[in-house]
C-alpha cells in the first residue's frame, strides 16, 4: 500500500511541475548577437511549444521601433515574419507572445548588419557576454498580467 501511495504522490508532483512549465524562445534567426554581412529578409522565431505571437518589432540603434507583421492569428511553435529593408547597423528584435496557459512572455535579441569586430564590442557580445545575454533575453521573461 505504501508503494502505491508513493507512486500517486510522484505522479501528482510530476503533473503539477509540467503545469507550471512555460513556453520559451528556443531559437531565432538571426541568432542573438549575430554579425551579418547582409540584412535578413525575415525574422524566424522558434518556441518550445505553441504560442500566439502578439507583438514583434525591430529597432535600429538611435531610431524608432518598427512593428513587423502581419502576425499570424493562430498559435504555432515556428514563425517567419518578413522585415523591411535594413541598413547597416545594430538592431534589437523585441517580441511578445501568449502561451496556451495564458502567460505573457516577452524577450529580445540583438544582431548587427554589415558587421565588424567593432559591432561585437558595441553589442557586448563577447564569449562571456553571450552566455549572460542568452540567459537574460533568449528565454524571454514571463508576465502573468494580460496584454
Amino acid at each position: 500500500m505504501r508503494l502505491f501511495q508513493l507512486t500517486l504522490i510522484a505522479l501528482a508532483t510530476g503533473a503539477a511541475q509540467s503545469a507550471f512549465a512555460h513556453a520559451e524562445l528556443s531559437a531565432s534567426t538571426p541568432a542573438d548577437c549575430a554579425m551579418l554581412e547582409s540584412a535578413p529578409d525575415n525574422v524566424n522565431l522558434t518556441f518550445s511549444e505553441p504560442v500566439r505571437l502578439t507583438a514583434l518589432s525591430v529597432q535600429k540603434d538611435g531610431a524608432a521601433k518598427r512593428s513587423l507583421g502581419p502576425l499570424p492569428a493562430e498559435a504555432a511553435e515556428d514563425f517567419v515574419v518578413a522585415v523591411p529593408t535594413l541598413e547597416g547597423g545594430h538592431y534589437t528584435v523585441s517580441w511578445r507572445a501568449l502561451s496556451e496557459d495564458t502567460h505573457v512572455m516577452t524577450g529580445e535579441f540583438i544582431f548587427a548588419v554589415g558587421a565588424t569586430d567593432d559591432h561585437a564590442q558595441h553589442m557586448n557580445c563577447t564569449a562571456d557576454a553571450d552566455a549572460d545575454h542568452a540567459e537574460q533575453t533568449g528565454e524571454g521573461s514571463h508576465d502573468d498580467t494580460a496584454p
